[in-house]
């Protein structure tokens, strides 16, 4: 029996962790790190997609040792089962961290992003579409907070700004007005593929971290004077320049709408009905 169970946990979990967080404020805290920590990132995923219910899809999240990167990456299959008529749709395929451990004094344990803005993402994508998707402590376990992971080259490396009050929640795909993001206790980050056409699919990840503004400020600083240092010429650096400028802005402020495709949402691969007003991430 935990203290949690008793009713006692955030009591207790304020007092093991107050000392630290009333004086130690972190500006990033990790995620994922496939370069500086390739192993441990690896073993901290699942990775599923509709073999469970009989499908056909695959999927898989790699370590790719000339790039040092993890790569999320399979074949998505829309054919259903063919020994189950209940299943009426398929074609999914997703990854996510795995739950914490939990610990016998405080019960559940779950990441505190409190004093942090946003998700960043270092990824290389191709022309599919993807979902990123956070799961917090809610009543529920089938609620979602979710978000479109836009990328603005396929092809090229990009670093990606999502801010933590963007994510949309959602059960069983219909949009929950009005609920936000328990920053307090994050049980799980993942990523799903959304575009429900055959073929294969791959997805690099360098890092995932979630960051304060100033952060991300500092960070966006760093690719511009990056960007502007690769141009040969004072024309072309005023070009990157202005090029920088434009990717670290908002690309719109309306996203588009999606259809609920399938039923399997206990797996992270349920699309929701409508994003109204959904903003896209910056790339930075």
């Amino acid at each position: 029996m935990s203290l949690r169970t008793l009713g006692l946990q955030s009591t207790f979990s304020r007092f093991f962790k107050g000392g630290e967080t009333d004086t130690v404020v972190r500006a990033v805290l990790t995620v994922l790190d496939f370069k500086r920590f390739p192993q441990e990132s690896l073993d901290n995923i699942i990775t599923r997609c509709d073999q469970e219910i009989g499908g056909y899809s695959t999927v898989a999240v790699d370590y790719v040792p000339e790039t040092q990167t993890g790569r999320f990456t399979g074949y998505l299959n829309l054919d259903l089962p063919k020994d189950n008529p209940e299943i009426t749709r398929s074609g999914y395929a997703m990854f996510r961290t795995k739950d914490q451990k939990e610990s016998w004094l405080v019960g559940d344990r779950f990441w505190d992003w409190s004093q942090f803005s946003s998700l960043v993402l270092r990824v290389r994508g191709d022309r599919r579409k993807y979902l990123v998707n956070i799961q917090a402590n809610t009543p529920l376990i089938t609620d979602l907070f979710q978000h479109r992971l836009f990328l603005n080259t396929p092809g090229e490396w990009e670093t990606v700004v999502i801010p933590l009050n963007d994510f949309v929640m959602t059960n069983w795909g219909v949009i929950q007005d009005g609920c936000e993001l328990n920053k307090n206790e994050v049980k799980t980050f993942g990523i799903g593929l959304l575009d429900k056409q055959y073929g294969p699919f791959n997805l690099d990840i360098d890092w995932v971290k979630v960051m304060t503004g100033v952060e991300v400020e500092r960070l966006a600083n760093k690719n511009r004077k990056t960007a502007m240092g690769l141009q040969g010429s004072e024309t072309a650096t005023s070009d990157a320049a202005t090029a920088a400028a434009a990717a670290t802005s908002s690309i719109s402020t309306e996203g588009p709408e999606f259809e609920l495709e399938d039923d399997s949402y206990e797996h992270g691969a349920a699309i929701p009905s409508r994003m109204p007003h959904e903003p896209h991430n910056k790339v930075i």
